[in-house]
């Protein structure tokens, strides 16, 4: 699949979920870009759509109203551009059958898919797609994409790699009752909403997750265990969760690869309660959406019962990856992770890799058909220079851009 001709043909694109806080910023970077002509936001709450649209004061953009759920109206309205990129979530519940919608219609498409479910289901789909000669660009956020970028950085140093870890979350640090979450926790209650991003994270926290481990996929069950990851000033110990990173590393990654895993850092707050409306959410006493009705805000309150501050040692973290195998017939692992980020927090971190993905495919810089994960078509040192424009106070050099870790096994 090529790009299209940009100098000759008008480029249209279609954001789905394009007014929601990862949609928003997906927009706003691609109308930024040289390669926009007609941009469609839309979303079932289209009054939100027709706001945001509104404010942008831009005559490239209109609002449209659809639901993901109606796969015939979802096809035509695919069919009316030329590329889709998608931030409607959770995907545990929307993933797939845009992307069957985007292969039907003929075009091709990049998201932030972020659970493992469906992105295993995706991966299904690879054969369609290159029949359907469309680009299916999957987990182009922070992580899983970023992750997967750093994943690959790090895998390129070695000549045989064993093992990947990718991480993100923090861990350590002085910990203090005032919680750094309280004014959104607070917007949140008072607009009775529920974040996609936190239903996907408990739904993801209560059920078993795949990890990579002598060859083959093993489950385990989420935060109970985890692993050291090593950072540029020490090691924090992060638990296992699941993210689509361990299902696509091995595929794409040809260097032998035997195990791979994805780990996040929780305070102990956002851990005890994560644990227990995971816990009611397997016994089938709250739905993740019901339980993410209420996340921040516990969390919060907990913050806020804290007696005392906890020094909890070196605070790391971050979006993080590591490879180890073999360089020059020693073991050895490199890790990597970025030194800056855009403003706009989750938003900036997640949405900004999408807008690039598409700017790639738009570009033809990704011309593979089939399902694809970021390590499979983007090299990770121009991706990083592209990336690290969107910075506050950016590097003069990609070298400056990301930290690494070396470290002999």
């Amino acid at each position: 699949m090529g790009g299209p001709e940009l100098d000759e043909f008008e480029v249209k694109i279609l954001a789905l979920g394009g007014s929601g806080d990862m949609g928003q910023v997906a927009v706003k970077t691609m109308l930024k870009g040289l390669y926009v002509d007609q941009m469609i936001v839309a979303d079932r709450d289209i009054d939100r759509a027709n706001h945001f649209v509104e404010s942008l004061n831009d005559e490239r953009v209109s609002a449209r109203y659809i639901d993901v759920q109606d796969a015939e109206a979802l096809e035509d309205l695919m069919t009316e551009v030329d590329l889709v990129m998608n931030t409607v979530g959770p995907f545990y519940r929307f993933g797939e059958p845009i992307v069957q919608a985007a292969i039907k219609a003929g075009r091709s498409y990049v998201d932030i898919n972020d659970d493992y479910g469906p992105t295993q289901q995706v991966l299904e789909l690879d054969e369609e797609a290159r029949k359907a000669e469309v680009t299916i660009l999957i987990g182009m956020g922070a992580s899983p994409g970023i992750t997967n970028i750093l994943a690959r950085h790090a895998a390129d140093q070695l000549d045989e790699v064993d093992y990947i870890q990718t991480a993100w979350g923090h861990a350590g640090g002085v910990l203090r009752p005032a919680s750094t979450i309280v004014k959104k926790s607070k917007r949140i209650a008072a607009e009775h909403r529920v974040e996609a991003a936190y239903e996907h994270f408990l739904y993801c926290a209560s059920f078993k997750a795949p990890v990579f481990r002598d060859g083959k996929f093993v489950d385990v069950v989420p935060l109970e265990e985890g692993e050291e990851v090593t950072f540029p000033n020490g090691k924090g110990f992060f638990r296992y969760f699941g993210h689509g990173e361990p299902v696509t590393l091995p595929r794409f990654i040809n260097k032998g690869i035997r195990g791979a895993c994805n780990l996040v850092g929780l305070t102990p707050e956002e851990l005890e309660v994560t644990r227990e409306l995971a816990a009611k959410i397997r016994a089938n006493e709250l739905t993740p959406t019901q339980a993410a009705a209420t996340y921040a805000q516990e969390v919060y309150a907990r913050k806020q019962q804290r007696q005392e501050v906890l020094d909890m040692g070196p605070r790391v973290g971050g979006l993080h990856a590591s490879a180890s195998g073999k360089k020059d017939g020693k073991k050895v692992r490199y890790g990597y992770g970025c030194l800056g980020e855009p403003p706009g927090g989750m938003a900036g971190v997640t949405s900004i890799p999408l807008a690039i993905g598409a700017q790639m495919l738009l570009e033809g810089e990704i011309d593979q058909p089939g399902v694809l994960a970021p390590e499979a078509c983007i090299e990770p040192l121009p991706f990083f220079e592209r990336y690290m424009t969107y910075w506050v106070n950016p590097p003069e050099r990609v070298e400056d851009a990301l930290y690494e870790v070396v470290e002999e096994l």
